[in-house]
């Protein structure tokens, strides 16, 4: 019982998701591939047509005296069967380049098998997250260089104007939040088996079990930008999350054995296919044959449940018994350079209480919750902070 306790609660599980032949078709249509391959066949089918057909031509020729003769030729005998000839060989060769990309890309993807990846899930699941902010204020300065054009075949110089960009300051720190306490939720990948490949698409992202957590996240996030807003003309706001200790990829296939691929996902039976102007049918046999899953690392900021901070101190406080239940989380996921972003933080209004609910509320208990969101971001930042009035955000 105690291990369970230690364990926590029950993951949800997740499954890839073994997709319908026509939603394969959509997912990766391969329409150059494709085209080509149309192209192509219709230059076979006219050559085919100039070999089967006949039509029936009258000549007049002196050396009959002057007689007519019929007979019967191929309409393409004057030479005109080189003309889709020339097209079938150039369409070819760019179908053979194409192929090649294809399988550049292909050799390139990272192929782990089912093992690895149940490894590397959970050390993304142990890992510690860490939410960064970087701010970079830069202007630009007014720069003039010597240029030569030409004109008619003459050559002269010029004087070009350009602006070109001058970063004065950068500075970084990150998210601090040692007493809202932190946990993973993301699902159990299962099912892995199950398929002869699986093409996995891993994404970081995290979310607030309550709203002291997502005050105190976007108070220390505000002041952090307002302490580099003024410094010089412009600011480039980044914002981000990576896991600590742990080489992140993105994109993996899973092969149950993948020194042993199925025989769709040899180079061999590609180059086969590819020979023969089959390479598109291959490519939808094995979009069809693949199963996908995307993956989200889920970290949860705010302690709740049984493992609270509230629960472990033996109860409720006056002022948090009167709070009102969280019925969801608060999710965000991960971005990075969106001014769009800026304005959606900070007319976040999603969880507005009530009139009855306001009145009843210890706004003294509820700022001093989670760290204190009324107040700068903590000093266990790398980079510190300074506070200043007005700059909490929400």
């Amino acid at each position: 019982a105690a291990a369970a306790a230690d364990e926590g609660p029950a993951r949800e599980e997740q499954r890839p998701i073994q997709p319908s032949f026509t939603k394969s078709l959509c997912r990766e249509s391969h329409w150059k591939c494709l085209l080509l391959s149309l192209l192509m066949y219709g230059c076979l089918g006219a050559v085919a047509w100039c070999h089967v057909t006949t039509v029936t031509r009258l000549t007049f020729s002196s050396a009959y005296q002057g007689n007519s003769l019929m007979y019967h030729d191929s309409p393409c005998s004057n030479g005109y069967v080189y003309i889709p000839l020339a097209f079938l060989l150039m369409l070819y060769a760019v179908y053979l380049v194409e192929c090649w990309h294809c399988q550049a890309r292909h050799e390139l993807q990272h192929r782990v098998d089912v093992s690895s990846v149940r490894e590397r899930v959970g050390r993304m699941q142990q890992a510690t997250p860490c939410i960064w902010w970087k701010a970079i204020s830069y202007h630009y300065v007014r720069r003039t260089r010597q240029v030569t054009r030409y004109r008619n075949g003459d050559a002269y110089t010029t004087t070009q104007v350009y602006h070109e960009r001058v970063n004065t300051h950068v500075a970084e720190a990150e998210f601090d939040y040692a007493r809202c306490g932190v946990r993973d939720v993301s699902k159990t990948l299962v099912g892995l088996e199950g398929a002869p490949a699986t093409r996995l698409r891993f994404t970081k992202c995290f979310s607030f079990a309550s709203v002291e957590a997502e005050n105190a996240y976007l108070c220390q996030r505000a002041r952090f930008f307002a302490e580099n807003e003024g410094l010089d003309d412009y600011m480039e706001a980044r914002e981000g999350m990576h896991l600590k200790n742990v080489d992140f990829r993105e994109f993996m296939v899973a092969f149950p054995d993948p020194a042993r691929p199925p025989w769709y996902a040899c180079s061999s039976a590609f180059w086969a296919a590819a020979l023969l102007t089959l390479s598109w049918p291959l490519r939808v046999l094995a979009e069809y044959r693949t199963a996908y899953a995307h993956y989200h690392v889920e970290k949860l900021f705010g302690l709740e449940g049984p493992g609270s901070a509230s629960s472990a101190g033996g109860g409720l406080s006056p002022s948090d018994e009167l709070l009102p239940p969280l019925t969801h989380r608060l999710p965000r996921v991960n971005t990075v350079d969106s001014t769009e972003l800026e304005w959606h933080i900070r007319s976040n209004q999603q969880l507005v209480p009530s009139y009855s609910e306001a009145v009843l509320m210890d706004l003294a208990g509820l700022g001093t919750r989670c760290g204190g969101a009324s107040g700068g971001y903590a000093p266990s930042c790398r980079y510190g902070g300074v506070g200043g009035p007005g700059a909490a955000g929400g």
